[in-house]
């Protein structure tokens, strides 16, 4: 799904790589990389803790006072533009699997956007095991074993999928469900309870990450070093409590458009 959404670049590629790429790599091109990334201008550092402000930050200078900036990273790091998408595309691949996946995929926002939130929320609403797609899908029509929803944001565009796995000869009704139920939340949105519900989780889920000094640490050292700011997830809350029905429809009406997605399917040969 996300070679088709965004081509042989940035998402689209596997972060494993393949195994030609890995045989090609030399001790050269890693050390290359190491020099042009791992620079102090493209770092932060966050220590959390019951510790001596001072006496860290002379450990800090001692350890990493010789460390030389980079000038190269503005445009290593500016990310590559995307042809527009304007057809559905479909990816079918087969497996020596017992079970069929479905994902349908559109392209998405990225982590400066305040669309996420509401993006983010809609994803919650579609999850949980409470979701419209859960109850519907799973319960009601019993085609699926799982089904939710992801959101995934970066520094560039990322995307916006449905997810369902399911008996391989059911694949081609749970699309169609799927794609009703894409259709739905484009046309309504989510309901007040819907809404309510899903600020509730994941704002319940964020307080609870922010107990662990590693959690924070980490989420705070991301938040600076993607430019949203060291305090960002002191604001988080508000932000998702914030979000009105009328936002998340009007995502749901941008980002879920019935002519640019990628339905790609996973399923075992039909013998």
């Amino acid at each position: 799904m996300r070679r088709a959404l965004f081509g042989e670049i940035g998402y689209g590629l596997d972060a494993l790589g393949s195994e030609s790429s890995v045989e090609f790599l030399q001790v050269a091109d890693v050390k290359a990389f190491h020099e042009k990334f791992a620079r102090p201008n493209n770092c932060v550092l966050a220590i959390f803790g019951d510790i001596s402000p001072e006496t860290v930050r002379a450990a800090v200078e001692k350890a990493f006072g010789h460390w030389k900036s980079s000038t190269e990273l503005e445009t290593a790091l500016r990310p590559s533009p995307l042809s527009p998408l304007t057809s559905v595309v479909r990816v079918n691949e087969t497996r020596d699997k017992k079970q069929a996946v479905l994902l349908i995929g559109y392209r998405g926002t990225t982590l400066e956007s305040p669309e996420r939130y509401p993006l983010e929320l809609l994803q919650e609403a579609c999850s949980d095991l409470g979701s419209r797609l859960f109850i519907r899908i799973r319960e009601n029509l019993g085609l699926a074993y799982y089904v939710g929803a992801q959101n995934f944001i970066g520094i560039a565009p990322g995307y916006f999928a449905f997810y369902v796995g399911t008996m391989p000869e059911k694949a081609e009704l749970v699309e169609k469900e799927l794609l009703i139920e894409a259709e739905l939340l484009r046309l309504e949105g989510l309901t007040a309870e819907e809404l309510k519900r899903a600020k509730a989780k994941v704002i319940g889920q964020r307080k609870i990450s922010r107990q662990d000094l590693g959690t924070l640490a980490m989420s705070t050292a991301l938040d600076e070093l993607y430019g949203l700011g060291y305090a960002h997830a002191e604001t988080e809350d508000a932000l998702y409590e914030a979000v009105t029905l009328d936002q998340v429809k009007a995502v749901a009406e941008k980002y879920l458009k019935p002519n640019a997605l990628v339905i790609a399917v996973v399923k075992p040969p039909k013998d």
